[in-house]
């Protein structure tokens, strides 16, 4: 850390300077490598006609440089100004007549400007003397001009082969994340990436992309244990550490999730999502007074996140505040009013509330949203069950099938079948739900709590139970 400070320092002070001679109209001499730190950090600023006053100063100096007749063609390229970049590439091969960057910048101009065939056969020309080191971005640079064709298994193929080349070269590492995400060759990826940690465990990359193949391929113990190894390895890549505590929320490891979320934090500062994903961990830990704490942080930080006012309002909802939750869940929907769960959140308040006219008004509004949803039309139908409206209740089970289908409103109907029709009707319409999924049971009697101890229901779910689960 001391060394990145001191580093940090250091471009700052030459930044400072360079700004101060050429405010005076003065610039004096600097080290080649001076300079291209300097355009570096003007690129990354992305204030790219600054970055072309310095390498113009810098070739003023060191006009025999074909670095620098190439960092310009890198400027004028990323300002999509092809045909200096050209005039640019053949200046500096003058200087260096068998640079490859030469080459493999001017494939990109005509992989940019459609003529991939030409900037195919170009990169060919490039291998025949290269060095392996400059084959790695060889490789990489074909596989730009197939990802730009869409080819991603052809991109995946040279991806390999440019690691192949040099395990380290970063900008193949992150691409060949994407790459399998394209072409779903998640077992392949595995072995390929096992093979790269070998040669260098120490790659927070290659650690990070084995946990990506894992997750994908459902093997979450492995890829929580890759992912921590990138981030283990290089303690400032945030993505490790995201990407290792959402898949430990994903798949219920809530404390280990809460520990991991709580490492980055300290490690990056304040950040909304991460508070709110904080929020979430003790949301599901049953800890409402630390969530809303935490939620309450990240709403004062990002006071544009629709999401962390509505978890805001679920911590008030949980504890009987339900005016404080619906003026959050309209601060939510305030944001972002295309979500059928916060309609159907609000319903829900508002049915607590017992008013019942607004209940029933954002709860047709959550079917609305969310359709082929299940769910949105069993709260519905169970909101109107509650409140005596059956045949209001009937038709929202009707219009809940003909949209979505599911086990859920057929428990529904099953209730409403035992309040409306009497208990054989009703025996018949649970025993349909039994069978469609068994496993949903509890639903019926979060519909009617009263019939928990009815023998009769409590009978036939037993019997399906022992249908299904081999009770005897």
């Amino acid at each position: 850390m001391k060394y990145n400070s001191e580093r940090d320092h250091s471009l700052i002070s030459l930044v400072n300077e360079f700004e101060r001679m050429s405010q005076e109209d003065e610039v004096s001499f600097f080290k080649e490598k001076d300079f291209l730190k300097l355009i570096h950090y003007y690129e990354k600023e992305l204030l790219f006609d600054k970055a072309i006053e310095v390498v113009d100063h810098a070739i003023g100096q060191h006009g025999f440089s074909a670095d620098l007749h190439i960092r310009k063609a890198e400027l004028f390229l990323a300002i999509r100004n092809s045909e200096k970049a050209l005039k640019l590439l053949d200046m500096a091969e003058v200087y260096a007549p068998s640079e490859p960057e030469i080459q493999l910048l001017r494939a990109k101009i005509l992989c940019g400007t459609g003529e991939f065939g030409e900037a195919l056969q170009l990169i060919e020309k490039t291998k025949m003397n290269a060095t392996e080191e400059e084959l790695s971005d060889i490789y990489l640079s074909e596989a730009q001009v197939y990802e730009s064709l869409k080819d991603y298994n052809r991109m995946f193929d040279c991806l390999k082969k440019s690691l192949a080349f040099d395990a380290q070269n970063e900008e193949a590492l992150e691409k060949v994340w994407v790459c399998t995400e394209l072409t779903k060759k998640y077992r392949e990826s595995i072995q390929f990436h096992q093979k790269l940690i070998d040669q260098n465990p120490y790659s927070f990359l290659a650690w990070y992309n084995l946990g990506h193949a894992y997750s994908c391929r459902g093997m979450y113990d492995a890829a929580i244990d890759a992912y921590e190894y990138s981030y283990l390895i290089n303690e400032e890549f945030e993505l490790g550490y995201r990407e290792c505590a959402d898949l430990c929320f994903q798949t219920c490891r809530y404390e280990k999730a809460k520990e991991i979320y709580f490492e980055a934090l300290e490690i990056f500062g304040p950040d909304a999502d991460l508070l709110s994903n904080l929020g979430e961990c003790y949301l599901k830990l049953d800890n409402c007074n630390r969530a809303k704490s935490f939620f309450e942080q990240a709403s004062k930080l990002d006071p544009y996140n629709d999401e962390v006012y509505y978890y805001l309002g679920i911590c008030q909802s949980r504890e009987d505040r339900w005016l404080s939750a619906v003026n959050s869940y309209f601060k939510a929907i305030e944001l972002e009013d295309r979500r059928e769960e916060y309609f159907s959140a609000l319903a829900d308040a508002f049915n607590h509330l017992k008013e019942y006219t607004k209940a029933h008004y954002y709860y047709q509004k959550a079917t609305e949203l969310g359709p082929e949803l299940s769910e949105m039309w069993s709260a519905h139908a169970t909101f109107l069950i509650h409140i005596g409206e059956f045949d209001q209740a009937r038709e929202v089970i009707g219009e809940g099938e003909f949209h979505a289908g599911g086990a859920e409103l057929l428990y529904c109907k099953a209730a409403l079948d035992f309040v409306s029709k009497g208990r054989k009707v009703g025996l018949d319409s649970l025993r349909l739900a039994l069978i469609e999924d068994i496993h949903l049971a509890d639903r019926f009697f979060h519909i009617l709590p009263n019939l928990k101890e009815e023998k009769q229901v409590n009978q036939l779910i037993e019997f399906y139970q022992g249908e299904i689960f081999g009770v005897a």
